[in-house]
């Protein structure tokens, strides 16, 4: 699978809105988090589909190792390091942090703020134990109407069930995985139709996102939120992110006045987006009550990209160099 530079940075785009809705409280921002999802559905189908031609065995094996290199060693030490400044008692309910972390907040599970963002992971994981297994499976017909047809079901299950509060809605694989699905679609598009995409991507993009952001200006003019925890709100407020979302992603790949997503600092965050992610929301609640306002702030983004490129110099990097000196020769024998 071809590298996408600019892809880089849409992920520090995604996580610099993530940082700057807790930091800033601007609401809107958590869509940094189904910019992601898009992402991950793009970037994870077109791993999965350039790995087809392996064996069953190594099909599976190959993919399931290189998600526990990728995401497994930042994530132990994020309970590690989360564990020093804000204590243990979350070990109570251990077992929910193997693919269930996005149960803490729907069941109240006592649990530290900085563990929040563990929700976005488990959605991932979750969908990621299936998703090997249709495109090994089907042929790419076939993933198309199943993707098409989880676009579909998510909002319908989003205004079919309704619960007491907002945050099984937000959280819970059934009702977010469109837009993984919407990533997933997006790579088999590309892959069949590149040029169109760099074509008319730019143009598709402008009237998805003005649609979107249209949509949720006139559901904020009536008070419609994700607190309100509405069956039309639950609908229309995520499907409007993911017209936003999807939009940025076509936008990126048209490749029209994407350089600055090529700066080297915005694709360096992208890089390590991940470690960033992890810790973000644990030295915001340790910085916020110590150091007020911008200042606070920018003090806590320093910790983070500090911490987070500690992680990938030393660790992260380190896996990935072992993955591909582990991939070239599954790739020789198939």
């Amino acid at each position: 699978m071809k590298r996408i530079p600019q892809l880089d940075g849409v992920r520090a785009i995604a996580i610099l809105a993530v940082f700057f809705h807790h930091a800033l409280r601007v609401k809107m921002l958590w869509m940094g988090v189904d910019l992601f999802f898009i992402l991950s559905g793009f970037l994870i189908t077109g791993v999965l589909l350039s790995a087809k031609h392996h064996t069953i065995g190594s099909f599976f094996a190959h993919f399931y190792a290189r998600r526990a290199r990728r995401i497994l060693a930042p994530y132990v030490l994020t309970l590690i390091v989360v564990s020093f400044f804000f204590g243990v008692t979350w070990m109570r309910h251990w077992y929910l942090y193997i693919l269930l972390t996005n149960l803490l907040l729907p069941l109240h599970i006592p649990h530290p703020v900085a563990f929040d963002p563990l929700w976005s992971l488990a959605v991932e994981e979750q969908f990621y134990l299936v998703w090997p297994f249709a495109v090994y499976f089907l042929d790419e017909e076939h993933l198309r109407r199943l993707l098409v047809l989880l676009i579909i079901l998510a909002p319908v299950l989003r205004g079919s069930l309704h619960f007491q509060e907002h945050w099984p809605i937000y959280t819970l694989t059934p009702f977010r995985m469109d837009l993984l699905a919407a990533g997933a679609l997006l790579w088999l598009e590309w892959k069949r139709n590149r040029a169109g995409i760099e074509r008319w991507g730019a143009r598709i993009s402008a009237p998805l996102a003005i649609l979107g952001f249209a949509g949720l200006a006139v559901l904020r003019r009536y008070h419609i939120s994700t607190d309100g925890n509405s069956r039309l709100g639950n609908v229309l407020i995520y499907e409007f992110s993911l017209f936003i979302c999807f939009g940025f992603m076509l936008y990126a790949l048209s490749g029209w006045h994407v350089g600055w997503l090529r700066l080297k600092p915005l694709m360096y965050i992208g890089q390590i987006s991940y470690s960033m992610y992890l810790v973000h929301l644990g030295i915001l609640t340790l910085i916020e009550p110590r150091i007020s306002g911008i200042a606070g702030d920018a003090l806590a983004l320093a910790l983070i990209i500090g911490y987070a490129a500690l992680s990938w110099q030393v660790m992260e990097s380190r896996l990935l160099g072992r993955r591909a000196r582990i991939t070239r020769p599954l790739a020789e024998t198939n």
